[in-house]
């Protein structure tokens, strides 16, 4: 949990967050900025470019900067994060709605996976009703696909292969197919979930094509 009398008590804080946290990071930097606190937001990996309209996307750093009071970890898991504000009764702006509810899509997945319940559509809707900008939430992170996942996409389907009367559908990957689609992880993980959709198909395997095929992942209907 964070401790929020040790922001208080700093003069420059650090937000370190990856891709599943940095709607959450844009919502503390937010924070920390409306304290008058020298703040940065540093980045352990390329974030992706959906997430260009949060408010401090532009403001991310690479480097560590080579002194700060506080070191924050930035957490994917919204709810925890809305809790601990409000049990700090701090007041969430706009800016900080915004990003709270963007961070609530990707941890809920779009409110489809198990951690999705009853606690997030009411911080949900507790976050709309402070204004937060939910239908650009919406537009891009589950509205916008990237190019790359197109030519994921493409790859995948052509290669794949049906097994099992059909309810069994077998995708394969290698190395250089990943790197020349500039896909991610995630967008693996996207096509194979999209792939459990078509009729009759109760699971999908990912096999590593230039490692003897070793499966890399399966997902089987709920």
């Amino acid at each position: 949990m964070i401790a929020f009398k040790n922001i208080d008590d700093a003069k420059h804080v650090v937000i370190r967050t990856d891709n599943d946290s940095f709607a959450n990071a844009n919502a503390l930097y937010s924070y920390i900025l409306a304290q008058h606190k020298k703040v940065s937001l540093v980045v352990t990996q390329e974030i992706e470019n959906k997430f260009s309209f949060l408010p401090w996307y532009t403001k991310r750093k690479e480097n560590m900067p080579v002194c700060a009071d506080v070191i924050i970890e930035s957490q994917p898991n919204t709810l925890v994060l809305f809790d601990t504000l409000k049990q700090n009764d701090i007041v969430i702006n706009q800016k900080m709605a915004t990003s709270l509810f963007a961070g609530l899509l990707e941890f809920t997945q779009g409110f489809t996976a198990n951690t999705r319940n009853g606690t997030a559509f009411a911080v949900a809707s507790e976050l709309i009703a402070l204004k937060a900008e939910h239908l650009t939430c919406k537009e891009y992170l589950q509205q916008r696909e990237s190019l790359a996942l197109y030519r994921l996409k493409a790859l995948l389907y052509k290669n794949m292969v049906q097994s099992s009367d059909a309810q069994v559908i077998n995708m394969y990957i290698c190395d250089e197919d990943l790197r020349c689609s500039g896909a991610t992880q995630k967008d693996l993980q996207k096509v194979q979930k999209e792939a459990l959709k078509i009729v009759h198909v109760k699971e999908v395997r990912l096999y590593k094509s230039d490692e003897n095929n070793k499966i890399l992942k399966s997902i089987k209907e709920i």
